[in-house]
């Protein structure tokens, strides 16, 4: 349980949160929030959602509304409350509180100035009381600016460090926080493992646990209020071209025990899917994966394949083939689908990323049910896409990846990769 959600009674606490809701609620419209309805609040989480990238379920929305009742007065964890004052314009809850305070203390300033000693104030008095409460509010701002500045310059010096990056499959890593300087040790941050893991929270000289079960490279992002600020990375390493698959995110299953397949024509078959105790009846992915270092430039080098997919398979509308080149920082991806299901197609170059669902992908469509070939260039972070020989993508990015650590191919069904290479365009040397 987030220790936030547990934190001592305080009614000011409620009474900001209080606050917060009602400006949410104003935000939304004009009814009132005993009117509100179930789409109502599937309304808010989505406008949340696409706002701060916080989706909340409707019980959590009317725990924190006070309209779904509870022994204890709910309050929110932290990253909860910080998405719900970004909603209304806030950097964070920390700000929303500092504001809240500013306007009690003027609250506060203009009444006890009045009832002093029961002696009537005149009227030429409003104008020293106004600029009490002006001073008042200015030495917050002041103090909040100072306060936030010292944490951030501190934050900025906090790194996330893997204290075993490479391993084989499966690995259980662990993930620390380091500086050189002294930091805040109960100041909370939050480490983001993209697809491969819950999002965490860590802080001071606690450590974070986790077990990955498939090849490839996991980049752990290092996150101050929601900030990118560091990154870590965790190499699961194989020993050539190896297969695994699954019928969901949860399971994964090895192909022939991760032994290395012939990488002029990295296949597995049906009776192999079968003995890894794969459902073959339901969709599945196969990826194959060669994963190791490398002192190949990821921002500079060519890759080539020979694709063979299915044509379709039961429960598949869409047969995808994804391929991952895999960096020390960051990755690039390519998604190809048949014309018909370009909507799912997807490419990523370091930090560009354009997906099908937003913008249209015609010139991606790829059907490779009796072969296709995929060269995938980069030369100084500009990417180029050539399908069966035609060019039909190109863009430019500005993060490097680093070092080309691994490749992934991965394919609904049954498919196979003939003869992939990757070579370094300086050096020539080949993955």
């Amino acid at each position: 349980m987030d220790s936030n959600s547990v934190r001592p009674v305080n009614q000011s606490f409620f009474k900001a949160l209080d606050l917060c809701c009602q400006k949410i609620t104003e935000k939304m419209g004009d009814k009132a929030i005993t009117e509100w309805r179930v789409e109502d609040y599937n309304r808010l989480s989505s406008q949340l959602g696409k706002q701060t990238g916080v989706y909340l379920s409707v019980n959590t929305l009317k725990r924190i509304f006070g309209r779904l009742k509870t022994p204890q007065r709910y309050f929110p964890q932290k990253a909860t409350r910080d998405a719900l004052s970004q909603f209304i314009g806030y950097r964070d809850w920390q700000e929303f509180e500092l504001v809240f305070a500013t306007l009690k203390i003027e609250n506060v300033t203009s009444i006890s100035t009045d009832q002093e000693n029961d002696i009537e104030v005149p009227k030429d008095t409003k104008v020293p009381r106004l600029v009490v409460a002006i001073f008042a509010a200015l030495v917050l701002v002041i103090l909040a600016i100072v306060f936030f500045w010292k944490n951030t310059a501190e934050s900025m010096q906090v790194k996330l460090v893997c204290e075993n990056p490479f391993g084989s499959v499966s690995h259980t890593a662990v993930f620390k926080l380091n500086s050189k300087v002294s930091f805040d040790e109960n100041e909370e941050y939050q480490v983001d493992f993209m697809d491969e893991a819950l999002v965490s929270s860590i802080k001071g000289k606690n450590k974070i646990t986790k077990f990955f079960r498939n090849p490839g490279v996991v980049y752990a992002t290092l996150l101050y209020h929601n900030k990118p600020i560091d990154t870590a990375s965790a190499y699961m390493q194989t020993k050539g071209w190896v297969a695994n698959s699954g019928n969901d995110t949860s399971r994964a299953f090895p192909i022939a025990g991760l032994k290395s397949l012939d990488p002029k024509n990295i296949y597995v078959s049906p009776k192999q899917l079968d003995s890894a105790g794969l459902d073959t009846h339901k969709p599945f992915v196969v990826g194959f994966s060669n994963i190791k270092p490398s002192h190949i430039n990821g921002d500079n080098f060519s890759f080539s394949c020979k694709i063979f997919a299915e044509q379709s398979r039961p429960g598949t509308q869409c047969v995808e083939t994804t391929i991952i080149i895999l960096g020390e920082k960051h990755r690039h991806l390519l998604k190809l689908n048949r014309r018909s299901c370009v909507a799912f197609s997807e490419y990523k170059f370091s930090e560009v990323r354009v997906l099908g669902s937003e913008q249209f992908l015609g010139a991606l469509a790829f059907n490779p049910e009796n072969g296709g070939e995929v060269m995938i260039k980069v030369e100084n972070k500009q990417a180029s896409v050539i399908l069966n020989g035609k060019k039909v993508l190109f863009t430019k990015y500005q993060r490097s990846i680093g070092k080309v650590m691994g490749i992934k191919i991965l394919f609904n069904g049954i498919s196979k990769a003939v003869s992939p290479e990757l070579h370094d365009l300086s050096t020539h040397e080949t993955f």
